[in-house]
């Protein structure tokens, strides 16, 4: 009798331990992507003071981290190619990096869902960057903390 109670008692504080870490989990990832986006944004500017002329869009890939600097391309991957960036490893990261229009986005990538649970309530995050700096978070994201 004892040891069942124990185990309910387990079992009860588990349930209330387990959708903690996957938000501390998931938060940090937050805070990756935040760093990375605002790296990227600083880059972009360093590009624009450089190419005032030239707006650059697409997504990161790891595509990005090969190749030379290509003056006539306006592919985001410059900012890699051109060492206005580090390179990274994009396509395995938690988030989607993507620029256009004079706005920079990160959004949170689809994965697998943890075992146990049937979705990840965080697929939506992201976060906008402007070029002037200002950060917004989309979907709920946690707050954009220093930027």
């Amino acid at each position: 009798m004892e040891l069942m109670v124990v185990v309910l008692i387990l079992g009860i504080l588990a349930s209330l331990a387990v959708p903690q870490y996957y938000k501390a989990i998931e938060t940090s990832k937050a805070t990756d992507a935040m760093a990375i986006g605002h790296m990227l944004c600083n880059a972009n500017r360093m590009f624009l003071v450089d190419n005032p002329a030239v707006v650059l869009s697409g997504t990161m890939s790891n595509a990005c981290n090969t190749g030379a600097c290509n003056t006539a391309s306006t592919s985001v991957c410059r900012l890699v190619q051109c060492n206005y960036a580090a390179a990274q490893d994009w396509d395995s990261g938690a988030y989607t990096y993507s620029m256009g229009g004079g706005l920079a986005s990160y959004t949170r990538r689809r994965t697998t869902p943890p075992i146990g649970t049937t979705r990840i309530p965080f697929n939506g995050w992201g976060y906008n960057f402007s070029l002037s700096g200002g950060c917004t978070t989309v979907g709920g994201a946690p707050a954009c903390m220093g930027f």
